[in-house]
């Protein structure tokens, strides 16, 4: 199991752990998040997969994991792609929240492709395409991951 970088709410580097007592005592760790956008201008999102403890059957990015220590947010952001969709993508960063609910900071990327994807069945229950306008209409029916809405504004004015 790899070590997480705990962190403070202003993303500075407090010490390190274990995934278990991250969870135990609620320490602040890294992650990074990712949606892909293919050239009709169409969002890849994942149902993340039954088997999931945390948000099973919610929708989300493309993609997204937590930072090893040592790793950059951009670096855990091109593994998470690769492990879940076998995708290798240039990522252009978004932006980054505190998400004090699941006590983790968030930094949301955007990568541009049009696959082929080959999809990981552990984490993912299966993806789909959105318009950003298909989203927005479908999305209060859905349940998604607060990472994904709270990475949605940052994506304006971001495709074509």
């Amino acid at each position: 199991m790899a070590l997480r970088d705990v962190i403070n709410e202003n993303d500075e580097v407090i010490g390190q752990a274990e995934k278990e007592e991250i969870q135990q005592k609620k320490l602040i760790c890294r992650v990074a998040f990712v949606i892909i956008v293919n050239s009709a201008q169409e969002l890849l999102l994942q149902q993340r997969s039954a088997r999931k403890k945390a948000y099973p059957l919610y929708w989300s990015g493309a993609a997204a994991g937590h930072v090893h220590s040592g790793e950059t947010y951009e670096q855990a952001a091109a593994r998470e792609l690769k492990e879940e969709l076998g995708v290798t993508a240039p990522l252009r960063y978004l932006g980054k929240h505190f998400s004090a609910e699941d006590r983790e900071m968030v930094a949301s990327f955007l990568a541009f492709h049009d696959g082929p994807y080959n999809i990981e069945r552990h984490e993912i229950e299966k993806i789909d395409f959105f318009t950003l306008e298909r989203l927005r209409q479908e999305m209060p029916g859905m349940k998604v991951t607060s990472f994904l809405e709270r990475a949605l504004p940052l994506i304006d004015g971001k495709l074509g």
